[in-house]
């Protein structure tokens, strides 16, 4: 989400010099789309639909002055007034050849040849520029709406189209809704990591002139669990190994489908991509709308795979992570747990605890556990449901730590898991009287301890339902970080409710909702910061990562909290992705505290009241991560080969050109075979003389960037496992 501001100027422009034969009386202002009170970037479709103008009153001119066969959209003017992005420029100013394919009542239809330009707006948007193109067809009772964004800064772009039914009678079936286009080159190379569950997040590049044809997709209806629809699709690589390419994302909080085909012929390769929801075929009630995935590409040439890095990792800070503020969400270090079993009194005892031992916590996370069952009696996770605080145990529904966090400046998350219901049916239903049993689908992972109903969030009335019961909450307690948690594969749900002629529709109706929700809380609550999680990582798409961060990435530590094998490989692999999310400490030790200073850093003490607890060792780790703090949202290095091995090093860096300095975190595991690992530096300056040092007196060198780069200098560790973290700065 990100608020938007009209360009005057631009649009006077637009005005004057913008002629549209089908455009139902001119150009008209630039259109706010409200979504939960703010102007988004991708926008909801409007609740009640735009009343359009009878065809027979569009246009004055008669049939002889009509251009032969023009049906032809209208030229958008000036999507990209800078020029930066011409593949954007191009895909706007030819939406005959849009790489939007669907049928209708049967008939294939690619692009939009044959449609005519009811209107087209465009407005400023924070970095970039905003145009909505509304089209219809005559032989499509419907209201195509397209939006499409550019960020010049960043050579980036992306669309998403929006099917709404604006009659009052039900449509022709919509079938095969989804984006074919193409991206030709030589040598192309696609890569990625793989998503969440059971600890993975490992990385992959696919030679596509050997492997023609590579299909991902999720049809769990959990995203990022499996695949993660994120790619680097790089081609025309260099003699230095630079390549040119796009990164392409796909936002769809739902089952989506990526296949690239590459066709080659000699050296030159055309790779298509189709991608969209994975299975759609529905009609449209009327006033229905119906939403194709978000589609974003980041443009790039003749770059190193570090330098893609960062060029990706650029735009998602600059123009995907939602800025509570107006700001990026801040780094923080503080403690967190189970609210089960805890009472307010409990919770003052801790926190006096760290305030006594002078560690300045800046954030308290309060996880599952602190809501009652279905006939209010103290429940812990996974039973969920009512949403109802439990007053036996917070009697002034969280105030008082509420208070404590913002007296202390610190941030107070709390966990939520609105959609299911896993309670008895019938105790919950007679004990939440406005709550309405259609609101309820299927049960979903049935014959598991995650049991339970999926409430419908396609339904407006239950997603008020929802939300007002979410705002009691962070009105009382002063949440100011609202984790939403899924612990739900809902696609089965989606389909059982979908009905005949219908496939696809709970969903789309359903994520169109679950967005709704989010961008309501955002509306009323402008600072407030939204976490995403789903038994971990499992919903972590584009959209969503519009509106929230990824703090809790994977469940696997919950159950392998000392892996920290894993922890380094996933944590190195991770931040060339996302730039932000949280690492924990389970146990004590210099090391454990050092591997998880991270945008969120939880450091906590394993039991806070107990005598023989180190608070020296954990004070310590909270002043490192001062030193640190400052460089998660700077270029990102991985100074080590990525590699599933036990005897391998971890090692990556972080680096802010603006002011020459940086960190590197250097981790000997516990099966490497070595303790020196001769590290080279990435992203310096050649000339500019730098110094090394680390927080231990392991390492001290003053050196040019060429050789810290080039020859690297030798890191030797004490014992393994160990971390040692490097600090960057130019010499003086």
């Amino acid at each position: 989400m990100r608020k938007l501001t009209v360009c005057f100027a631009f649009l006077l422009l637009v005005a004057v010099l913008v002629i549209l034969p089908s455009c139902h009386g001119g150009a008209t202002q630039a259109e706010t789309h409200e979504v939960s009170g703010t102007e988004a970037v991708t926008p909801e479709p409007d609740t009640d639909p735009t009343t359009t103008v009878p065809e027979e009153e569009t246009n004055m001119t008669t049939e002889t002055d009509r251009p032969e066969e023009s049906t032809a959209p209208a030229e958008i003017f000036a999507p990209d007034p800078t020029g930066a992005v011409p593949a954007y420029d191009a895909l706007m100013k030819d939406l005959n050849s849009f790489p939007l394919t669907f049928s209708y009542d049967g008939k294939a239809y690619r692009g939009f040849a044959g449609f005519s330009v009811a209107s087209q707006t465009s407005s400023e948007v924070e970095n970039g520029i905003m145009t909505e193109v509304e089209l219809r067809h005559g032989d499509i009772p419907l209201t195509f709406r397209l939006v499409g964004c550019v960020y010049p800064a960043e050579r980036a772009y992306e669309y998403v189209v929006y099917l709404t039914n604006d009659g009052d009678t039900d449509s022709a079936v919509v079938a095969d809704l989804q984006f074919d286009l193409t991206f030709t080159g030589k040598a192309p190379v696609l890569s990625g990591i793989a998503g969440d569950a059971g600890g993975t997040y490992t990385p992959y590049a696919i030679n596509l002139t050997r492997q023609r044809r590579v299909n991902k997709g999720s049809e769990s209806g959990r995203p990022t669990h499996g695949d993660f629809p994120y790619f680097n699709l790089s081609m025309d690589e260099d003699k230095d190994g630079n390549g040119s390419g796009s990164f392409i994302a796909i936002g769809w909080p739902g089952t989506w489908k990526a296949n690239f085909v590459c066709n080659k012929s000699g050296e030159d390769c055309a790779v298509s991509l189709t991608a969209g929801q994975s299975q759609i075929a529905t009609y449209l009630a009327p006033s229905e709308t119906i939403r194709t995935p978000l589609m974003a590409f980041v443009t790039y040439e003749h770059l190193s795979a570090d330098e893609q890095t960062n060029t990706w990792r650029h735009f998602f800070i600059q123009d995907v992570m939602h800025k509570p503020g107006g700001e990026n969400t801040p780094t923080t270090v503080g403690i967190g747990g189970m609210s089960s079993g805890k009472t307010t009194a409990k919770m003052q005892l801790i926190l006096s605890a760290y305030e006594k031992h002078g560690i300045p916590l800046e954030s308290l996370w309060m996880d599952a556990g602190w809501y009652t069952g279905a006939a209010g009696e103290s429940v812990s996770w996974p039973s969920t449901g009512t949403l109802d605080m439990d007053m036996t145990r917070f009697p002034d529904g969280m105030a008082t730590i509420g208070a404590y966090c913002k007296s202390h400046n610190m941030q107070f998350l709390l966990w939520f898991e609105p959609e299911n219901v896993r309670l008895d049916k019938e105790t919950f239903l007679a004990n939440q009287p406005d709550f309405k049993e259609e609101w309820l689908l299927d049960k979903t992972l049935v014959g598991t301890w995650l049991e339970g109903y999926l409430m419908n969030l396609g339904d407006g009335g239950c997603r008020t339902w929802i939300f007002n019961k979410i705002c009691k909450v962070i009105d009382t307690a002063g949440v100011t970080v609202y984790r939403q948690d899924f612990n739900n594969d809902p696609a089965s749900a989606w389909r059982a409710h979908d009905g005949e002629g219908r496939t696809g529709m709970t969903e789309n109706l359903y994520v169109q909702g679950y967005l709704a929700l989010w961008d309501a809380l955002l509306e009323r609550y402008p600072n407030l910061i939204i976490d995403s999680c789903a038994s971990g990582g499992g919903r972590n798409d584009l959209e969503t990562m519009r509106r929230a961060v990824p703090l809790h990435y994977s469940d696997w530590f919950d159950g392998n909290n000392e892996d920290y094998d894993t922890k380094a490989r996933m944590t190195q692999a991770l931040f060339a992705w996302f730039p932000y999310f949280k690492n924990e400490v389970y146990q004590l030790s210099l090391d454990k505290i050092r591997m998880n200073y991270a945008p969120w850093c939880m450091l906590k003490a394993p039991s806070p009241i107990a005598k023989d607890m180190n608070w020296d060792l954990l004070k310590q780790g909270y002043d490192e991560y001062q030193l640190v703090r400052g460089y998660f949202f700077s270029d990102y290095y991985q100074l080590t080969e990525y590699s599933l091995d036990k005897d391998r090093w971890n090692a990556w860096a972080f680096y802010d050109p603006e002011t020459a300095s940086g960190y590197a975190s250097v981790y000997c595991g516990e099966g490497s075979s070595t303790l020196t690992l001769q590290l080279r530096l990435k992203g310096l300056e050649a000339d500019k003389t730098y110094t090394v040092t680390d927080l231990d007196g392991l390492v001290s060198v003053t050196a040019d960037g060429r050789t810290l780069m080039e020859q690297g200098i030798p890191v030797t560790m004490p014992e393994k496992p160990y971390c040692a973290i490097l600090l960057i700065q130019p010499a003086s």
